[in-house]
């Protein structure tokens, strides 16, 4: 069996290759500090492809934008207050007009896309539309070519069309998640939603397939660590409890 270690942080996605981030003023994080620490600092982080600069969201409501200056990184940019905790930050070209957004949601219900370069806002979503938003990811869910946003708001399950930010699909039962990942669980070609209160959706039709009686945990991610080309779901709970769980099996593995 390979190996695997894995660090799973609630909103944080660690891309930059440098050991260090530093501004004047400021002591970004390195990869000594402590995991909680950064958790704690950074609401949600992302590096641009050309590593020229890092844009992130802290729990106090506002996107900011480093810059590479030196050996460190200089800040050039915040946003205007957002009201409640960046939840997540996400930057690819989300609407397919051949420039990259930054797409965010805060935990007070809003989201929003940013011209990466410019960071002028693109579009955001009807004020008041949502209480609150308690998850996001962004993936191809029924693969043509576009994302789709993918979300737990105000106890439900919605699909948005990223290019044309419609509607596409809200479950009509309560689906709750802190954490959502999207791939091929079961090894049938077709990928999965699985939200980490332990639904398994169908990514196609949005039909649950299967339902654990228990959370998988409090933080997922998807690894293959068995390398039998299904991947198998990695969960860990209260900081330090880990579970690997085999979901074509429905079962926990180790």
């Amino acid at each position: 069996m390979k190996i695997v270690w894995v660090l799973i942080l609630t909103g944080i996605a660690l891309l930059s290759g440098d050991s260090a981030l530093r501004g004047s003023g400021h002591a970004w994080a390195s990869p000594e500090e402590d995991a909680q620490e950064i958790s704690t600092r950074f609401g949600a982080f992302q590096a641009f492809a050309d590593s020229s600069g890092i844009v992130y969201g802290d729990n106090r409501g506002f996107l900011r934008v480093l810059q590479r200056k030196g050996g460190g990184y200089e800040e050039v940019w915040k946003s205007e207050p957002l009201g409640s905790a960046i939840g997540g930050v996400f930057l690819l070209d989300v609407n397919l007009d051949g420039r990259e957004e930054i797409v965010t949601y805060t935990s007070g219900g809003k989201i929003l896309y940013y011209d990466a370069r410019s960071r002028r806002i693109v579009w955001e979503i009807q004020r008041e539309r949502f209480e609150a938003i308690n998850a996001m990811i962004l993936a191809d869910v029924d693969r043509d070519i576009q994302m789709e946003l993918i979300f737990c708001a105000d106890g439900r399950l919605y699909i948005y069309d990223g290019k044309s930010q419609f509607e596409e699909w809200a479950s009509e039962q309560r689906l709750t998640a802190d954490q959502i990942v999207v791939g091929d669980v079961d090894g049938d070609g077709d990928d999965e939603i699985v939200l980490n209160t332990g639904v398994v959706l169908d990514a196609r039709f949005f039909d649950i397939e299967w339902q654990s009686p228990e959370r998988f945990g409090d933080r997922i991610a998807l690894s293959d660590i068995d390398e039998d080309g299904i991947p198998e779901l990695i969960a860990e709970s209260g900081g330090r409890f880990l579970k690997i769980w085999d979901l074509d099996l429905r079962r926990v593995k180790w």
